[in-house]
């Protein structure tokens, strides 16, 4: 099982919540722990999706080197889409800005809607991250649903002021992936949840890793909108979770 970047959610107790994007087991605030593997294909909802490996984008402008260049990308997109206005979180490892070297950065949506064609469109502030004040390089990014469950991403984000600069994502393709999440739920007890996307997946616990078995979680999964759940109590031993496709 192949360890991979955990991000914390929220904190309990004495000790932090891990919330797990990829295959990993973390310690949880429950004396727990949880792992995650393989993947599944759906429509687009709320939850977890990812570029796949070669994509590109096109990079333009009168500050980049030959006035044009192509250059990868990868990012981790996590969509919320049940409230009134849907919002995105785009996790990218080599964002690019004014034809300059790679560098990490996380894009929040400013606004977002849910278009009459199905199509979710989100706008914001490309560097808000970087400069709360904000900045002129803004991104207008749309994502449509695939019959094949996968996510299509169309969009520009380019600079609003006195010269040109952009970059164009043209129909790069997304995947969803596996994910569980976990909060407090009382004094007593959490809740561990997943997407509906997931629904043909089992949750599983072992006692230690590596781990000589695997066990069905026995509790009841209960549903709420594009959300699957369990909840636990916080008094049991040490567990690890994972989430497996039969």
């Amino acid at each position: 099982m192949k360890a991979m970047k955990v991000t914390i959610q929220s904190r309990i107790g004495p000790r932090w919540l891990l919330a797990v994007r990829k295959a990993v087991a973390v310690p949880i605030a429950l004396g727990a722990h949880l792992a995650l593997v393989c993947s599944a294909g759906a429509a687009l909802q709320s939850g977890v999706y990812q570029t796949p490996p070669g994509a590109m984008v096109r990079e333009w402008g009168d500050r980049v080197p030959n006035g044009s260049r192509v250059v990868p990308i990868f990012a981790t997109l996590t969509f919320d889409l049940g409230a009134a206005q849907p919002a995105l979180t785009a996790v990218i490892t080599n964002a690019v800005l004014e034809g300059g070297n790679p560098f990490a950065l996380t894009v929040h949506s400013s606004s977002g809607s849910h278009l009459v064609d199905g199509t979710y469109r989100f706008m914001g502030d490309y560097l808000q991250d970087i400069y709360p004040s904000g900045t002129q390089y803004l991104f207008d990014w749309g994502f449509s649903a695939a019959s094949d469950g996968s996510v299509v991403w169309n969009g520009n984000t380019y600079w609003a002021g006195g010269h040109i600069w952009q970059v164009a994502v043209s129909n790069i393709t997304l995947v969803p992936a596996a994910w569980l999440n976990i909060s407090r739920v009382g004094t007593v007890s959490a809740q561990i949840m997943w997407g509906t996307n997931f629904a043909d997946h089992v949750l599983e616990y072992a006692t230690s890793l590596p781990a000589l078995g695997w066990n069905t979680v026995t509790n009841a999964v209960t549903s709420a909108g594009d959300r699957l759940s369990v909840t636990l109590e916080t008094g049991i031993s040490s567990r690890f979770y994972r989430l497996r496709k039969p």
